[in-house]
């Protein structure tokens, strides 16, 4: 009795249920809605591109940026690692982590994009910029450009705090080194967590570099970088022309160019090449004597001969790839050739230039550089149009150093590799590596230079202030080299901190 009684309840119930779900149907069929009604959405899931190229790189170096030392395991950093700005390639500061900044005197404050995370999901936060600070300040690629960033601190999660030793107008472009995940950075065998378009990956037969699912740009060709290790005084031009590589970066510092089969993109560097001046030797102490040896000499000439065209000629002491060159308008940004007529009449006021007053000068250029070599003897060329005589010598590295120290020269021709910021320290110091030869009691250059590093004085102004005093004689900004092979079928883009700039647009 009772199970029949449980049978037709159960029943009724139903019956019930089915009516009730026929009348609000009904009902949502008669009543007007302005909603519309949804399709239900899928998760999407992002495959790893099928492409794959491959890189070279050395076991001998560390692939941990903050421990990495070699040029072959820095040109693979960008791939893995973001920081909060980039530079592009007028040396301008481009948000990356960071969404911008605010600078008051020694302070840099920078806003962090709060939607970034880690390849291994973690999200990016303040935390872990000022962890990757910390490790790059004692960095071997990083600690010379950050040596006036005093310390980084937090303001909630996502604002980070740069603090400065001294006032400086550039100090943003400091702010390159790659951002890690906290606390994964302590090992020289393994490789911090980054948040790059790709992440090391380890199997069990070698390493190699995988696009990163999680990464916040698009999705490029290349899903894959395959590793090849070989050692530094490897043919890297060979392995590329021979198809075991397909790209590598050469700064040429040896000075060498070179010779690819297939593309090759320049990247400008803040390398000055410069003519430094004894102002204590003959009447160099005079700016009119340094003018004119400047204005005698075809920078143009200079790039494209003496350095294959891998340089861009300069007549102040900022790269003349700089963008904020361009607000300084005409006729500083300009690019004179050499004036042999302008240069003759300085030296007629100086009682020189004439074949009875010819002027005779040492220049010394350490050897072993086929680029400053080159270059050494086309400035003496050029010079012996003026009727200036240049005796050059090429010495060795040690004895090139101590010539330098001695004051055993008249002009000395040299390279030195400036940081970020355009910081021209190493020249107006008394002391730094550049300061050779220069008499700053005799000139407030070194005054007007610091105004504007405070930013207290505009670029322009210290320009015409340099251009006046001419304390050594800038040159050219040389170039280094990435080449590609004939499988990537697109155009390729470098800087010096992205040599894979736009390898999301590479087609292979």
């Amino acid at each position: 009795m009772n199970a029949l009684l449980s049978h037709k309840l159960k029943t009724a119930v139903a019956l019930f249920l089915c009516a009730a779900a026929i009348f609000l149907t009904c009902c949502r069929k008669d009543a007007p809605s302005d909603e519309t009604s949804e399709e239900p959405t899928q998760e999407t899931v992002v495959q790893i591109p099928a492409g794959s190229i491959t890189a070279p790189y050395t076991e001998l170096d560390s692939l941990n940026p903050f421990f990495c030392m070699s040029l072959m395991n820095f040109s693979l950093i960008s791939l893995v690692y973001d920081p909060l700005f980039y530079l592009d390639v007028g040396f301008s500061p481009v948000n990356c982590i960071a969404t911008g900044y605010e600078q008051n005197d020694k302070t840099l404050t920078v806003s962090i994009d709060d939607s970034l995370v880690f390849s291994d999901s973690a999200l990016l936060t303040a935390a872990d910029v000022k962890y990757s600070f910390d490790c790059a300040k004692s960095a071997p690629l990083y600690k010379e450009g950050l040596k006036n960033v005093v310390s980084c601190e937090t303001e909630g999660s996502f604002t980070a705090v740069f603090t400065l030793d001294e006032p400086d107008v550039n100090a943003v472009n400091l702010l390159t080194f790659p951002v890690v995940e906290n606390g994964t950075a302590g090992s020289e065998e393994k490789p911090p967590v980054g948040s790059g378009c790709y992440t090391f990956r380890k199997d069990e037969l070698r390493m190699y570099l995988e696009f990163n699912l999680r990464h916040a740009g698009g999705i490029p060709e290349i899903g894959s970088v395959r590793l090849r290790e070989v050692n530094e005084s490897a043919k890297l031009m060979h392995l590329l022309n021979t198809g075991s590589i397909d790209c590598f970066y050469s700064d040429m510092s040896d000075g060498i160019a070179k010779r690819s089969y297939s593309g090759t993109a320049e990247v400008y560097l803040n390398n000055l090449v410069f003519l430094g001046v004894n102002h204590g030797a003959h009447k160099l102490g005079s700016p009119d004597l340094r003018k004119a040896i400047s204005l005698a000499l075809s920078r143009v000439a200079i790039a494209q001969t003496a350095f294959v065209s891998h340089a861009t000629a300069a007549i102040y002491p900022f790269n003349s790839s700089w963008d904020a060159l361009t607000s300084c308008g005409e006729p500083l940004y300009a690019l004179p050739e050499s004036d042999i007529n302008a240069s003759l009449s300085l030296l007629d006021s100086l009682s020189l230039g004439t074949e009875d007053t010819t002027l005779y000068l040492t220049l010394i250029c350490e050897d072993g550089n086929s680029f400053l070599k080159n270059a050494a003897a086309l400035i003496a060329e050029q010079l012996s149009l003026v009727n200036i005589e240049v005796d050059v010598s090429y010495l060795a590295s040690g004895d090139f150093k101590e010539a330098l120290d001695d004051g055993a020269y008249d002009i000395y021709l040299s390279e030195i590799k400036l940081t970020k910021n355009m910081d021209r320290t190493e020249f107006f110091s008394g002391s730094g590596a550049a300061s050779h030869g220069i008499d700053l009691d005799d000139t407030d250059i070194d005054e007007s230079y610091y105004s504007y590093k405070a930013g207290t004085k505009e670029l322009a102004d210290f320009i015409k202030d340099f251009d006046n005093s001419l304390p050594f004689i800038p040159l050219l900004y040389r170039n280094g080299q990435f080449c590609y092979s004939r499988s990537v079928k697109s155009g390729v883009e470098a800087t010096e901190d992205r040599l894979f700039m736009n390898i999301a647009d590479w087609k292979i």
